[in-house]
């Protein structure tokens, strides 16, 4: 095999694709991974504040909306506006055009454990999910213990709320409750067969299902429900981690450098010029990519792609990757309108109901705000979740989901905190701005002290549309990733199914090509001595 032949090239550093990649050479297959971004992943990279104010001058210019070969290149991100100058110690921060949460128990913590990746970075635990309503920030009990000492709650909707858990994190699949409501609103099931009463519907819709609507179905709601519980306890009291230096797109790059440790080669920041059939026979099938700035061809016998990477002069050719994903995937909305604003800290929300007051607060001696560190306490994770029309100018259909992270995560200076927030969008929606601002607004109000910290130092908002998958059922010479959810805790998860479901057909368009390598018993195959060997990198 010449050194510019490779049994796969794959195009697109996003999450997907560097775990497809990582698990393909862990098999033994050559592969080239190509982005033609300067940075590692994608649409849901980690950028400095530096690269972000690039990034934002790149998909604003003329250029960003003008030809291109590839089909879904085009218009994914519009309505982009930002506030705000360059700050101080703009390379400090991390942050994220794919803001997630991971489920502590699931497919991405078991590839990352799989695979070796999990030594490449860090974790931190959600600290706190707390849901806006009536006016105010309350707690959303997620245990046993959070349940028994809520004080929001009565005695009778504390014994229903738990009949409630015990039904979700158990084995639901065909209890009289659920037979006949799979399809049903999620929120008319809570109160029809749990008798729960609005607002504790309504946290339970919103911030332990992460539903979008009130209209959301019923069984996939129950399913990430159970995933979100099970979860809990495995590293500690939190369901969730977030992963730090920004999360995907860091998580991304620790997955290109197990390809890399296992020979896979890597070219970032150049354009791709062209993609092209160079088959010489049809016994003798292959794809090649022409890049600028480089003499030779890059050839292979399978392509793996990006959805942003489908060239159109081979879309017929190019078949989407069918996965389980799809099942969630569906339920996620198809354009999402985000934010991301950056506000000096800390983080304040209502202490959890598991955590004495006493013990909550970080306030000092001599606070004048003694009587708010009774019931507030700092916080350096939390997600935020505001339901249907719970703030004036708000969307009263769809839910709105705040990622708030500070320092300890590694994405921002000393004292610096961000904010990610994210809303379902319509196709009528053509100012991001119009639709989060006053979201901005209600979050830094509620989680700041008043004063300064409650402005934004920098703010940027935007829409972002997922490019379209190609359907073509003719026999693969271009296997495209799908695009994964959208909701905060599944994305990841989702990513993680996607490519390995691209794993197993890769695999076995490969070998039915008589390709040599790919002997695959299972996704990661065991961990062995030489997988800590990472000179070159």
């Amino acid at each position: 095999m010449s050194d510019t032949h490779f049994n796969v090239i794959v195009l697109g550093t996003g999450l997907t694709e560097s775990i497809a990649a990582a698990a393909l050479s862990k098999a033994g297959f050559k592969v080239a991974h190509l982005d033609q971004n300067p940075y590692y992943g994608g649409d849901e990279a980690s950028l400095t504040l530096d690269e972000l104010i690039q990034w934002v001058d790149s998909n604003t210019t003329n250029e960003a909306h003008g030809k291109s070969a590839f089909h879904a290149q085009t218009a994914k991100f519009t309505s982009i506006s930002h506030s705000g100058d360059l700050l101080p110690n703009s390379r400090q921060y991390s942050i994220s055009l794919w803001p997630s949460i991971i489920p502590s128990t699931g497919p991405l913590i078991s590839s990352l454990i799989g695979s070796g990746v999990s030594r490449y970075g860090g974790y931190k635990l959600l600290e706190r999910i707390a849901v806006f309503s009536s006016g105010q920030v309350r707690n959303v009990p997620g245990s046993k213990e959070d349940v028994f000492k809520n004080k929001d709650l009565s005695l009778l909707e504390k014994r229903r709320l738990m009949r409630f858990l015990m039904f979700a994190s158990g084995e639901f699949e065909g209890k009289p409750e659920l037979e006949g409501n799979e399809s049903s609103p999620f929120s008319e099931f809570l109160r029809a067969k749990f008798s729960l009463k609005d607002d504790v519907v309504e946290a339970v819709t919103y911030a332990l299902a992460f539903c979008t609507s009130s209209a959301d179905p019923t069984l996939p709601a129950l399913h990430r429900i159970r995933r979100y519980l099970v979860s809990s306890g495995r590293y500690g009291a939190s369901p969730f981690l977030i992963g730090q230096y920004g999360g995907a797109g860091e998580i991304a790059q620790g997955f290109c450098r197990a390809s890399a440790v296992h020979g896979g080669v890597y070219i970032l920041g150049r354009k791709i010029a062209a993609v092209s059939d160079s088959s010489d026979s049809s016994e003798n099938p292959r794809l090649s990519v022409e890049l600028e700035d480089l003499e030779d061809k890059l050839t292979c016998d399978l392509l793996v792609l990006s959805p942003n990477y489908v060239p159109s002069n081979l879309r017929s050719a190019a078949v989407t990757v069918s996965s389980d994903s799809e099942r969630v995937n569906d339920d996620s909305p198809a354009s999402v309108a985000r934010c991301i604003a950056i506000f000096d800290g800390p983080i304040i929300l209502p202490y959890s109901p598991a955590q004495p007051p006493a013990a909550a607060g970080e306030a000092t001696e001599g606070d004048a705000a003694s009587t708010e560190s009774e019931s507030h306490s700092k916080v350096d994770t939390a997600v935020l979740v505001f339901p249907p029309g719970s703030i004036e100018g708000g969307n009263a259909t769809v839910a709105a989901t705040v990622l708030l992270t500070g320092e300890g995560t590694m994405s921002s200076p000393t004292g610096k905190c961000i904010a990610y927030i994210s809303i379902p969008a319509l196709a009528s929606d053509t100012s991001a701005e119009t639709l989060l601002q006053p979201y901005l607004r209600a979050t830094l109000a509620s989680i700041t002290q008043p004063g300064p910290q409650s402005v934004p130092l920098f703010s940027l908002f935007y829409l972002h549309h997922p490019p379209a998958s190609p359907t073509s059922s003719s026999p693969p010479k271009l296997l495209v990733t799908p695009n994964a959810s959208n909701l905060l805790p599944e994305s990841m998860d989702s990513a993680t199914k996607n490519a390995e479901a691209v794993f197993w057909e890769a695999l076995k368009v490969l070998q039915s090509d008589g390709q040599e390598g790919g002997k695959a018993e299972s996704f990661w195959p065991p961990l062995e001595t030489q997988d800590e060997d990472e000179e070159g990198w």
